[in-house]
């Protein structure tokens, strides 16, 4: 049967449940009615559950009522107690809903079905095998840009890219549980690529495999390398400035750095990257990392001089936090400036440590970091503020990760200083880890434990008063004698106009102030913007530049994007002592 062709059908009623979802939004079970003979009953002798493994089958290249689909198919043994939850994709990364992509659910081996359509009650004989199945589709049609979700699935007629967690469901309570996962048989021309063909022929946990990535289509490419004897493979979609071996190159030296910082073997790993859309302006860089891959879902402006940081970071994830003890199942947003602001952190102490950044580059880094946390309008707000507001507020999201990056800054230097060297925050990360194999503690409060454990310092107060929102400033000699910290008086970075207003208005200027700069430079609501040609996004000192077009044609708009607010900001200087062998390439605290 062509997969292309393919509609869902239903099969012998006595053993197959098609799950049906009421208009609006509230979402119910049909009542299934179907009766059964007796004879039939008698025939479905009770056979104990043979194993507990949960199987998945992924196959692209269907349509499902006109929308292309990739079908996933499940078997597993119902529970002993004759009642199994299915709990279809929910929320993740901000995003609610994630069963609105699930078409045609499909239910085999019940005798009766209840709950809701996101979470269907199967009742079963005892142990029986069920089969479900059901069609993914995508939560765009257009190109989604700027309004991209990392939870919601791409699925295009000619190719699809996904993360688990908004395509596969699972029993309850059965994360733990083990679990294979194969490719179907694949249209003709298509590739596909997945971290789950690590596995292929082993057992996985359902777990990670909702913790997983996929990636396919008829005009993927894939790039093979190993790094130390461990395979590892590029799977990119979309056309980009750089071609996918220039990627590779820039990836697996980071991935050789981040090994030897953790002292661990290179293992298989997957880097998959698919195209979001090509805005006349802006950039847009999303990052998921995984157990044992990261995806990049990129706008068209995404260039190679832009990817070093921002792979160091994904690729730091295959740790951080999960191997350190992972975030709470409720309210990740509240650990964040641990999981990904150490993660900042770290990445770049790696990437001056291997000499893949200069000092000059480290410094930069930073100053970037301070600068934006400086004058976000969000560095006051509380760890119970950036839950509430996280996934609403770019500043808030923000704020998490900068307050994270400046903390174990200052945490590395004190415990450096007050243990004579002898101990830094890579030591106390590595010993967490070794702890997080046999301990119920979440990453942050492990931290918070091994901190207490292994340093003299009394340093939670520190941790407790910066998410309260207390500031946090770098002292003079925190980096000794490599660089100086410098404080000083900065105007805050002001456009001039409402960036996500005209974004949402296809690149039409909206919300231009007429006291602002921009209107002193020409810009006017109405006008197209074209592209941004100069300035530094959340430095008001440098200039500018906005490429516009209205009625008389285009023209440059050239403007300091100097605010009326006023901020007191640090950044870092060097002089040529970083230099110095004792300053290790740049910045003392990174031995």
């Amino acid at each position: 049967m062509s997969h292309l062709s393919h509609r869902l059908r239903l099969a012998a009623p006595a053993r197959c449940y098609r799950v049906s979802r009421e208009s609006g939004d509230s979402c119910v079970i049909r009542s299934a009615r179907i009766a059964f003979a007796a004879a039939a009953l008698l025939l479905c002798a009770f056979k104990p559950p043979e194993e507990k493994t949960v199987r998945y089958k992924v196959t692209p290249g269907y349509w499902f009522d006109g929308i292309p689909a990739f079908q996933v198919k499940m078997r597993f043994r119902g529970d002993a107690d004759g009642e199994t939850l299915l709990e279809l994709p929910s929320d993740w990364a901000g995003s609610a809903g994630l069963w609105r992509h699930i078409m045609g659910l499909e239910i085999r081996g019940a005798t009766s079905l209840g709950g809701t359509y996101d979470r269907p009650l199967i009742r079963h004989r005892p142990g029986a095998r069920i089969r479900v199945a059901y069609f993914v589709q995508s939560a765009w049609q257009d190109d989604p840009g700027f309004d991209y979700e990392k939870a919601r699935p791409l699925v295009r007629s000619d190719w699809f890219f996904w993360h688990g967690n908004g395509a596969f469901a699972a029993p309850q309570g059965r994360t733990a549980a083990p679990a294979r996962f194969r490719w179907g048989k694949l249209p003709k021309g298509w590739s596909v690529a997945s971290d789950l063909d690590h596995w292929k022929k082993k057992r996985t946990t359902v777990a990670n495999l909702i913790d997983s990535v996929g990636i396919g289509g008829t005009r993927l490419q894939i790039v093979r390398r190993e790094i130390n004897g461990a395979p590892f493979r590029l799977a990119t979609l979309g056309r980009w400035s750089f071609t996918p071996d220039q990627l590779a190159d820039t990836i697996v030296p980071i991935i050789r750095a981040e090994d030897a910082f953790w002292g661990d073997a290179s293992s298989p790993y997957l880097v998959a990257l698919a195209p979001i859309g090509a805005p006349q302006s802006g950039l847009s860089v999303r990052g998921t990392g995984r157990t044992d891959a990261f995806s990049i879902a990129a706008t068209s402006g995404f260039e190679l001089k832009q990817a070093t940081r921002f792979l160091a970071h994904e690729y730091m994830h295959g740790w951080m936090p999960n191997a350190l003890g992972g975030l709470p199942e409720d309210k990740e947003a509240t650990d964040y400036w641990f999981s990904e602001g150490f993660t900042d952190y770290l990445a770049s102490k790696v990437l001056l440590r291997s000499g893949l950044w200069s000092a000059d580059d480290y410094v930069a880094d930073k100053n970037e970091t301070l600068l934006r946390y400086g004058t976000s309008p969000a560095r006051k707000a509380t760890a119970a503020e950036i839950v509430d507001r996280f996934w609403e507020d770019p500043a808030v999201q923000q704020v998490s990760y900068d307050r994270g990056h400046l903390l174990a800054t200052i945490l590395d230097a004190q415990i450096a200083v007050a243990s004579a060297g002898s101990q830094s925050l890579d030591t106390l990360l590595r010993a967490q880890r070794e702890t997080a194999r046999t301990s119920d503690l979440r990453a942050t409060e492990l931290f918070q434990e091994t901190l207490r454990t292994r340093t003299p310092l009394s340093l939670a107060p520190l941790i407790v008063q910066a998410l309260a929102g207390a500031p946090l400033r770098l002292t003079d000699s925190l980096f000794g004698g490599c660089a100086r910290v410098v404080t000083e008086r900065r105007k805050e970075f002001d456009r001039g106009y409402d960036a996500e207003a005209t974004r949402l208005a296809d690149g039409v200027i909206r919300g231009v102030a007429i006291d602002g700069p921009a209107h002193a430079a020409g810009m006017r609501d109405g006008m197209r913007l074209v592209g941004r040609e100069a300035g530094k996004i959340g430095d008001s000192r440098v200039e500018i530049a906005y490429r516009v077009a209205d009625e008389s044609g285009e023209r440059v708009l050239r403007f300091l994007p100097e605010g009326k607010k006023e901020f007191e900001v640090q950044r870092l200087e060097l002089d040529g002592r970083e230099k110095d062998i004792g300053c290790n390439a740049g910045v003392e605290s990174t031995r």
